[in-house]
């Protein structure tokens, strides 16, 4: 024990005698590691928070993390367990909704949805928004949606009738945020304190009322957990759904961009790995000549790689400790940049475990990328690494203890890039296209260096001094071009693919609520007014993106190939069919911002009934093409085959679309229309009087201000993808900067010799800038090509989106590369320019 702690003792002596000796050489090297740590903290925190923030914006469309709607008034024994989850850290509030008749003076009277809730805590999520904005509402007062002061001709600070008491109109419903959640009910909305609505006494033991308790669960809760003990608890006597489930379109959304956030922190641990590993590797060629003396003097190879490895420790707990600070710092900037600029508040989570992540990963890295290159000189004679500038050692033997020290960095990688990602196949993929990409840079390599060494040897390059120079530089014994075009083209690739991920993202995003998206719907139009008011719409000019009406049958769902409905084994989150009333419609094509997923659409002459289910029934009901489907409606059984599965891209209100029929399949039953269009929002309550005027019967329900709800967080989604992805860019273009700065001390030695031979301040610059371009250049290419082929995998197979590629970016990618390139190596080299031969030697090998 006593040797092995002599043998450690010496070991760090001599590596901290080393880093004395040069702290110059050792502050860059801290510093590359810290900007590969620092990116990888940076992106990692930041996804975290805008992680956090996306979940947030998701819920308010709920206005709670769960729901449990209750078709019922709620028993006694159901209210005393509701109750009892505030003992576990669960906020808990009642919304009740019903519909009664309003009336006042001598207007007739006007049906009105009715919601009663507690103002105090409603909503958990989101925001109420009240016109005017301090209003506040209490046992006599309410508030009303537009359309019931146009229905019975009132305006603010009028009183209305409803059940047994008089209320006064003290504000107007802005917004919403969860009547998305509730479907379109018949007629205008008014808003009750629990206490009014009492007070109103429409709520008895017979009247027919929905009951929703919403949870606002504590952080870190298991919402899938949650939601089974619920089902549990109320069987089929309750609905139970969470925040995912009010837009399947936009939480489908919001999922693509969570797993771009882990996506892109895989990247950043890629790219900031690879300056680690750069970094680490310079500074290990710089000490061949002092590992030459070691073992010249008798010094043994595992004393040596100790040295050394403890060294890449120091380093490593270094710089990554100042990275994982530096990220932190950048990432709180970041937020609050986007706060102060954007108008988009983004959770700031304080990255501490961000933080250790980034530091052990870090470490942890810079000891991966070392072993290779302690292992490989093991087996080296002294002799040879004493002439390793002049050697040619491409045709040396591989090495076993390299190739097992490359199999450690794989599989060392992958650990972490699962540790960090969490996701196996996700870093299985990312492991996958490192070691292709680096498999292929290689061969990309050996081609251009037997294509350089005999492009420069004849035709206008010979006459061209310089770069024959520069060009001879990248294939002369010891110049390591095959791994700075690696670095750098494996750089290129994760950072373009960054950019094309969230591009094609960002587009799929944006179609969850496209800017000509509906904002008003009318409803319970029937054959007498169809046309009537299809000329109405059609005549205003505020009116846009006109569709034509829908026909639609309510009906109840019975069985699935023959087996009724409750035998069918429903997940939890299906249960909701068991008791939902469907709105059947049909079609003759197939509606705009549909895919269809399985089967086909129909072609005249249909033989038979056929249905379109959408993606998320056919899911929870098991109905694949081909499969029967029956529904009642008013006493009489439809039966239908499924022609397709389809997905609709696009804001979808409601449950309506679930089913599309083909034409004639529902003639015979009471059909009523609908309709949806889109109107300039300062005339939709014009449009509204017009409509009622004409129309007394027919509901115009203004959904601006929910689908405002949507496109807020569409946008934000879409704005936080476009700045994390940004965010990785800037971090890969950094570290891409700190792995060509990395070779610095090569090149002064080379301008130190260069100088001596008679070269001017000016040979030099020509010389060295033709070697940057040309390795820039050429990793820019065939980074370009790989993060092409990357990106349409990640978008494709991963994310499920369509992919897009773009040219243009690409050849920015390229030309940036070698751009960079040449900048990065001449900001970390200008200096030896100016300084003495002698003077460079005894700096580079002091």
């Amino acid at each position: 024990m006593s040797a092995l702690f002599r043998r450690v003792g010496f070991a760090m002596r001599m590596a901290w005698r080393e880093t004395r000796a040069a702290p110059g050489k050792f502050a860059f090297l801290v510093t590359a590691v810290a900007l590969g740590t620092g990116a990888l903290t940076a992106v990692t925190g930041f996804n975290e928070s805008v992680r956090v923030t996306l979940a947030r914006e998701a819920r308010t469309l709920m206005a709670a993390d769960v729901s449990i709607r209750l078709p019922l008034r709620p028993l006694d024994a159901d209210l005393q367990y509701i109750d009892s989850l505030a003992s576990q850290g669960v906020q808990v509030t009642r919304v009740t909704e019903t519909v009664s008749m309003a009336s006042a003076g001598r207007q007739a009277p006007a049906l009105v949805s009715i919601k009663g809730a507690d103002f105090s805590q409603y909503p958990f999520y989101g925001r109420l928004e009240l016109d005017p904005p301090g209003a506040r509402l209490d046992e006599s007062s309410v508030a009303a949606s537009d359309d019931l002061l146009i229905r019975l001709k009132i305006r603010l600070g009028d009183a209305i009738r409803v059940g047994a008491g008089e209320y006064k109109i003290v504000a107007r419903i802005a917004a919403e945020p969860d009547r998305m959640t509730t479907g379109f009910t018949l007629g205008p909305r008014v808003l009750f304190t629990r206490e009014g609505l009492d007070r109103s006494q429409i709520v008895t033991p017979v009247s027919r009322i929905t009951e929703r308790v919403l949870l606002k669960l504590p952080d870190g809760a298991d919402i899938e957990q949650v939601r089974h003990e619920l089902e549990t608890k109320f069987a089929r006597r309750a609905r139970i759904s969470d925040y995912t489930e009010t837009n399947p379109t936009l939480t489908r959304a919001l999922n693509r961009a969570t797993r771009f956030l882990s996506m892109v922190s895989l990247i950043a641990l890629i790219v900031g790995g690879l300056g680690v590993g750069a970094a680490m590797q310079s500074h290990l060629r710089q000490k061949i000549n002092n590992i030459a003396f070691m073992k010249c003097v008798g010094g043994r190879s595992e004393t040596i790689v100790s040295i050394y490895l403890v060294q890449a420790l120091w380093l490593g707990l270094a710089g990554s400790a100042a990275g994982a600070v530096l990220g932190a710092f950048a990432q709180a900037a970041f937020a609050r940049l986007v706060a102060n600029y954007f108008d988009v508040e983004v959770i700031l989570v304080w990255p501490v475990a961000a933080m250790l992540k980034g530091t052990v990963v870090g470490v942890l890295t810079a000891i991966l990328f070392t072993l290779p290159a302690l292992l490989s000189v093991r087996n080296v004679r002294p002799a040879l690494l004493l002439r390793r500038d002049f050697s040619d050692d491409s045709h040396a033997p591989v090495d076993r203890g390299a190739l097992v020290a490359a199999v450690v960095v794989v599989v060392g990688l992958w650990a972490i890039a699962v540790w960090v990602g969490s996701s196996i196949v996700y870093a299985s993929v990312f492991a996958g296209s490192l070691i292709g990409s680096l498999l292929f840079l290689g061969l990309c390599g050996a081609g251009l260096l037997r294509l350089l060494k005999a492009v420069s040897r004849r035709g206008v390059i010979r006459r061209r001094r310089a770069w024959r120079h520069g060009i001879a530089n990248l294939y002369r014994p010891g110049a390591h071009t095959a791994a700075t075009l690696a670095s750098v083209g494996i750089g290129v690739m994760f950072t373009l693919s960054v950019y094309f991920v969230q591009y094609s993202l960002v587009d799929e995003i944006r179609l969850t609520a496209p800017p000509d998206a509906p904002n008003v719907f009318l409803i319970n139009i029937t054959e007498r007014e169809r046309a009537g008011v299809t000329r109405i719409i059609e005549s205003d000019p505020a009116v846009w993106n006109r569709q034509p009406l829908a026909p639609a049958v309510s009906a109840q769902l019975l069985s699935v190939d023959g087996t009724p409905l409750e035998r069918i084994p429903l997940a939890d989150g299906a249960r909701r069919f068991l008791n939902t009333q469907f709105v059947l419609t049909w079609a003759d094509v197939m509606p705009p911002a549909t895919q269809i997923l399985d089967g086909a659409w129909w072609r005249p002459p249909v033989n038979e009934p056929m249905v379109s289910v959408q993606e998320s029934a056919a899911e929870a009901l098991g109905v694949k093409v081909g499969s029967v489907i029956e529904w009642t409606a008013f006493g009489k059984t439809i039966r239908a085959r499924t022609a397709n599965i389809r997905r609709t891209d696009g804001v979808r209100i409601g449950a309506n679309n679930q089913f599309i029929l083909s034409p004639g399949a529902l003639d015979g039953f009471g059909t009523v229309y609908y309709g949806a269009i889109r109107v300039d929002p300062s005339e939709i309550g014009r449009l509204q009087t017009v409509i009622f005027e004409s129309f007394p019967t027919v509901t115009v329900v203004n959904a601006a201000d929910i689908l405002s709800v949507v496109q807020e967080v569409v946008d934000r989604t879409s704005l936080a993808v476009r700045f994390v992805g940004g965010f990785a860019i800037l971090g890969g273009l950094i570290v891409l900067a700190s792995s060509v700065a990395g070779a610095r001390y090569r090149r002064m030695r080379e301008a130190a010799i260069l100088k001596t031979a008679g070269a001017t301040r000016g040979a030099l610059i020509r010389i060295f800038s033709a070697e940057f371009a040309v390795i820039g250049l050429t990793a820019g290419v065939v980074g370009s090509i790989l993060g092409t082929a990357l990106s349409a995998v990640l978008v494709g197979e991963l994310l499920d989106a369509p992919y897009r590629f773009m040219w243009f970016p690409a050849a920015v990618a390229t030309a940036g590369a070698a751009a960079l390139t040449v900048a990065t190596g001449w900001i970390a080299s200008y200096g030896v320019l100016s300084r003495k031969p002698l003077e460079i030697l005894r700096s580079v090998d002091g």
